[in-house]
């Protein structure tokens, strides 16, 4: 019995460490030196955290890249203030992913939904379908804000469809690990 228990855990134990090296490697927590935010992303992961925008690829390519094809991006913007109520979070959200919902194609995973991500207010939206390269992508878009510290993030987080077993549970962990804090000095 305890040689079949670890004929069927080995496997399984190979196929997670695999997985994490696949992804990036172990995650570690990014603390930004422009904004006040820190999230927990792969060790291995591209990042851009300039005065516009913060921007995290799985790889360095997929910085700048018009799409995500084998790999996945976050893009974040934080700018102090709040917007106070999910009513006007669900209309920033309604209508940043207008243009992507209409299109031929467009598949809503999980519609505009209320949330609470380390005690932060969140409303987010997950779709799929086709990027503006045509390849099919799944994007989480979400609103996210901090009442203590005054401060609102606004995540867009998308990644090659086809390798959703690799990167959905990941850019999920991603968005869930973020904490907006105190101003950066």
């Amino acid at each position: 019995m305890k040689r079949l228990i670890l004929i069927v855990l080995i496997p399984l134990f190979m196929l997670a460490c695999g997985a994490a090296d696949d992804a990036g490697g172990n995650l570690i927590t990014y603390s930004s030196p422009n904004y006040p935010i820190s999230l927990t992303l792969p060790e291995q992961w591209a990042i851009s955290d300039n005065e516009d925008s913060i921007t995290i690829a799985s790889s360095e390519a997929l910085l700048l890249s018009d799409s995500v094809v084998d790999g996945a991006r976050l893009n974040i913007t934080v700018a102090p203030g709040a917007l106070l109520n999910n009513a006007r979070m669900t209309d920033m959200i309604v209508t940043a992913v207008r243009q992507f919902q209409e299109q031929d194609g467009v598949e809503i995973i999980q519609d505009v939904t209320p949330k609470t991500i380390n005690e932060q207010s969140a409303v987010e939206i997950v779709l799929r379908g086709p990027d503006t390269q045509g390849n099919e992508v799944i994007l989480r878009y979400l609103v996210l804000q901090n009442l203590s510290t005054n401060q609102t993030a606004v995540i867009a987080a998308v990644h090659d469809a086809s390798q959703n077993d690799q990167y959905g549970q990941l850019m999920a962990d991603i968005v869930n690990s973020i904490q907006l804090g105190e101003e950066t000095p």
